[in-house]
């Protein structure tokens, strides 16, 4: 009886996982996004490179110092890199589900089995795998729900 114990509550954690489709699209998301920010990057560069140029083309057409440090800091253009918005759902998903499950596969694996020890290092690896799996799944059901109401 307790080992169906431990086999049901293995397979209740592994039912509830989705399995992600689109992380072939997701992947390719990612990679089309470092490559628009790279030339973002770029381009911004290359913005400064000929306005730099413009400053020192007009300073030595005016041939006063002066005049070239007030126009460098009133047409300065300084662009601020993209706030990282911190951990993905994804990840943040994955995390708290191989918490929940090591702690309730632990205790499942510990009430179920003769030798408690064993039985809750064995329960907390399964229920850490499953948990992981789980959250890892609803996280990126809720990346991909974000990404879709932002486009």
């Amino acid at each position: 009886m307790k080992k169906y114990l431990i086999i049901l509550s293995v397979f209740a954690f592994v039912a509830c996982n989705k399995s992600n489709t689109d992380t072939a699209n997701t992947e390719n998301d990612v990679r089309q996004r470092t490559i628009d920010s790279m030339d973002a990057v770029n381009n911004a560069s290359k913005q400064q490179e000929v306005h730099s140029s413009e400053i020192h083309h007009s300073s030595t057409t005016n041939g006063s110092s002066s005049n070239t440090n007030n126009n460098a800091t009133n047409d300065t253009k300084t662009t601020e890199p993209a706030k990282r918005k911190g951990m993905s759902n994804t990840t943040k998903g994955a995390l708290i589900g191989t918490g929940v499950g090591i702690v309730g596969g632990a205790l499942t694996g510990a009430a179920a089995s003769e030798d408690k020890g064993k039985g809750a290092v064995i329960g907390g690896v399964v229920g850490g795998a499953a948990g992981s799996s789980v959250g890892y799944g609803i996280g990126a059901k809720k990346d991909k729900d974000l990404k879709d109401a932002n486009k």
